[in-house]
C-alpha cells in the first residue's frame, strides 16, 4: 500500500513539475505574441505613412500636370490671338497701300 501511495505522490509531482512548465512556456508565447504585435502595429503605422507619402505626391504631380496644361492652353490662345490680331491689323495696312496706289 505504501508503494501505491508513494507512487501517486511521485505522479502528482510530476503533474506540478510538468503543469508549470507549461505555465512557463504559456508565459513565454503570451510574451513573443505580445512583441509579434507590436511590430505588427508599428509596422502598419510605417506603412500607412509610406502610403500617404504616396498618395500625396501623386495628387501634388496630378495638380502640376494640370497646372502645366493649363499653362500651355492659356499660351497657345495668347499666340493665336497675336497672329489675329497681327494678320487683322496688315490686312489693314495693305487695304490702305492698295488704295493709294490705287487712287493715284
Amino acid at each position: 500500500m505504501e508503494e501505491k501511495v508513494e507512487n501517486h505522490e511521485i505522479r502528482i509531482k510530476a503533474l506540478e513539475d510538468y503543469k508549470q512548465e507549461q505555465e512557463k512556456l504559456n508565459q513565454e508565447i503570451k510574451t513573443q505574441l505580445l512583441a509579434t504585435e507590436n511590430t505588427v502595429l508599428k509596422e502598419s503605422g510605417k506603412q500607412q505613412e509610406m502610403t500617404q507619402k504616396l498618395l500625396d505626391h501623386v495628387l501634388e504631380e496630378d495638380k502640376e500636370d494640370r497646372k502645366t496644361s493649363r499653362d500651355r492652353k492659356t499660351y497657345t490662345q495668347q499666340q493665336i490671338w497675336k497672329y489675329v490680331g497681327i494678320i487683322c491689323g496688315s490686312g489693314g495696312v495693305l487695304f490702305l497701300l492698295i488704295e493709294k496706289f490705287l487712287t493715284r
